[in-house]
């Protein structure tokens, strides 16, 4: 083999060790919903995620910890319309069911008002709100933002807890939140 050529099986050996490289460290989830849809989101480094999927059936919950081993600190269920209910989940409803929870937080919280945010995803709105608890218990967490994005046709409901030191965590969560892409299969019309 030539010189030349070895030097070309080099670079692209080494182009292809940096692509899959960097595909890791983009942190890229597929989530197999029970619709037979999936959800797909890219997540920190670092982050460890595993679902829960609760008996009886129902959307399941994507249960996240910053440390392999840590306290779940992200909250993530998927909820698809029934086809037989009404759609609630138009901007102005979904903005109402969040600033709804945002009053029922508000008695504990620390803040005498919560905003409500717009949240803009890459398929769709959202809205959250913020809140620091006023007494935390053993084992809890001091900040919480709670919200629910539109992602296709899924409401992505969220709940993100953070302590003292941990800055960054709700910023990081909302932006992974912000990648979520819903891909239909259509299985769950057969």
């Amino acid at each position: 083999m030539t010189r030349s050529a070895k030097f070309s099986l080099f670079l692209i050996a080494a182009f292809l060790a940096a692509s899959s490289a960097y595909a890791d460290e983009t942190g890229l989830r597929r989530y197999e919903l029970p619709n037979h849809d999936t959800l797909e989101m890219k997540l920190p480094a670092g982050w460890f995620d595993h679902v829960e999927q609760p008996a009886g059936g129902g959307p399941p919950t994507i249960e996240i910890a910053l440390v392999e081993g840590g306290a779940n600190q992200v909250f993530i269920t998927p909820q698809w319309v029934d086809p037989t209910a009404p759609d609630i989940r138009e901007l102005p409803a979904l903005r109402d069911a969040i600033r709804d929870a945002a009053e029922r937080i508000k008695p504990q919280a620390v803040e005498n008002f919560l905003e409500v945010r717009q949240l803009n995803g890459t398929n769709g709105i959202g809205y959250y709100f913020s809140a620091t608890d006023r007494v935390q218990g053993p084992g809890e967490f001091k900040f919480m933002s709670q919200g629910a994005l539109q992602v296709g046709s899924l409401t992505l409901w969220f709940v993100i807890l953070a302590n003292d030191g941990q800055d960054t965590v709700a910023v990081e969560a909302l932006t992974a939140l912000q990648t979520a892409v819903h891909r239909r299969t259509g299985l769950d019309q057969l």
